[in-house]
């Protein structure tokens, strides 16, 4: 990130370049601030409206800008020596005003968006103005990491000494508003930010200015460049980390430790009861889960987990959702999640439902578009007896002929509770269970019993 202060020395403006739009000719800027570089584009008639301010306001001389002409200005011979001369023109009012820096000058070259100290003015402004209406409504904010890394930069460097005194930055409206916050939503990106060769997730992300009080919501971040998590292991009730391409959970939970091979007290998610790892490169539920001890709600969709692992430690866990993945067998599940009210197994490869047949905890279960096509290995669901909600569209045995009612069978006297597919049975659908109930019974030898759905 751009940095004018302690480069000042180290500051390259050229316009090397021009290209015409829609009939227009615009003159591309190259600001080079030591390693950070970037463009901006400007036509002649947004340099002459800056002259004209800066002549008002700045006491910038008034012949130094090249004059105007409206005959004969799209030839080449006359772009190429207006772009010389309007390249001189910049370079002079830059050590002119490199002392002040008005905010007409540093805009028109985008110092506010790639330099942290005017990315910060811009950002004070913001949070002194729209703090409290972002406070009345949803206590949340979206953090890019280039703002969050400007912070820590400037805490820790000595501010710099503009001889306009308006111009000193002050962070109380930024830290203040985050003090308030709830929730954190950081975005980050893997291309060059805008128009400059800055990459956000090469930004070090560190959180130990900020009190997070509830929320942390991280997307497209690289794990890698976050040093510190700050408060949030004591504080966040909710996690989520989506599209970072991490590979496993040890990567976001101990992202800012070191050695992760050893499972620490001082590591521990004290309060988390939401954690969200949707859509990354998860191979499997790897043993720092057990970190989060309060987890309610783990949400694992869109990865390429294969097996559902041993999830006892977290005794609180109530609804688990693992869609989208690699997972063909699901054996035991009792002796791994035992107290689950919400289980999310759709668009898997799971042939067979026998494996979730002591699950007594079970209220809602979804195994829709799987691989599973005997309506036979549906039976065992049957005996869970909390179990409310089913879904199994989308796998081949919902194409078969009396499918809804085969399975509400299985549920006994229980079918007239049971959401098949979102749908509860009809009328017709449970005179048809009792009727192949009674068959069932007589081929056992018993004496049946027609009254399940109640109106017969």
């Amino acid at each position: 990130m751009a940095c004018l202060w302690s480069n000042s020395n180290e500051v390259l403006i050229q316009i090397p370049l021009t290209e015409e739009i829609d009939n227009v000719t615009f003159y591309q800027i190259s600001v080079k601030v030591g390693e950070i570089k970037w463009n901006v584009k400007h036509r002649y008639s947004e340099f002459y409206n800056l002259h004209n301010q800066l002549i008002t306001d700045h006491g910038v001389s008034k012949d130094i800008l090249p004059s105007k002409k409206v005959i004969g200005n799209k030839s080449e011979p006359f772009i190429e020596n207006r772009r010389k001369a309007l390249e001189k023109y910049v370079q002079k009012i830059f050590i002119f005003l490199r002392q002040t820096m008005p905010k007409i000058f540093v805009d028109f070259l985008d110092f506010h968006l790639y330099d942290i100290y005017f990315l910060l003015q811009d950002l004070s402004l913001l949070c002194f103005t729209k703090g409290d209406l972002i406070l009345s409504s949803s206590r949340v904010y979206s953090f890019k990491p280039i703002e969050l890394y400007a912070i820590n930069e400037f805490l820790k460097s000595p501010a710099p000494n503009f001889t306009n005194s308006s111009k000193q930055l002050d962070l109380g409206p930024i830290l203040d508003l985050c003090s308030q916050l709830d929730a954190f939503i950081i975005h980050g990106c893997y291309n060059d930010y805008l128009k400059s060769n800055i990459i956000l997730n090469k930004l070090p992300i560190d959180l130990s200015p900020f009190k997070i009080q509830k929320g942390l919501y991280l997307s497209n971040v690289s794990l890698d460049m976050v040093t510190s998590l700050g408060n949030a292991r004591e504080t966040v009730t909710t996690l989520e980390v989506v599209f970072s391409n991490v590979k496993r959970i040890s990567d976001i939970l101990q992202c800012d430790i070191l050695h992760k091979n050893t499972l620490e007290e001082s590591q521990k998610w004290k309060v988390l009861e939401t954690l969200d790892l949707s859509n990354n490169n998860l191979m499997d539920i790897d043993e720092s889960i057990n970190l989060a001890k309060n987890l309610k709600h783990l949400i694992l969709d869109n990865n390429y987990i294969s097996t559902v692992s041993d999830l006892t430690q977290l005794p609180n866990l109530e609804n688990l959702s693992i869609e989208n993945n690699l997972i063909t067998v699901c054996n035991d599940l009792h002796r791994k999640i035992g107290n689950i009210k919400t289980l999310n197994l759709s668009l898997n490869n799971i042939v067979t439902g026998k494996g979730f047949y002591k699950l007594y905890s079970l209220e809602t279960l979804n195994l829709s578009s799987n691989k599973i096509t005997n309506i036979e290995e549906l039976e065992c669901l049957g005996r869970l007896p909390c179990l409310e909600y089913l879904v199994l569209n989308g796998n081949n045995v919902s194409s078969s002929i009396d499918y809804r009612v085969k399975v509400l069978e299985f549920f006994g006297e229980r079918a007239a509770d049971i959401y098949l597919d979102n749908e509860k049975p009809s009328e017709a659908e449970l005179d048809k269970v009792s009727i192949l109930s009674a068959l069932r019974i007589v081929k056992e030898g018993k004496t049946p019993d027609l009254s399940m759905n109640g109106s017969s």
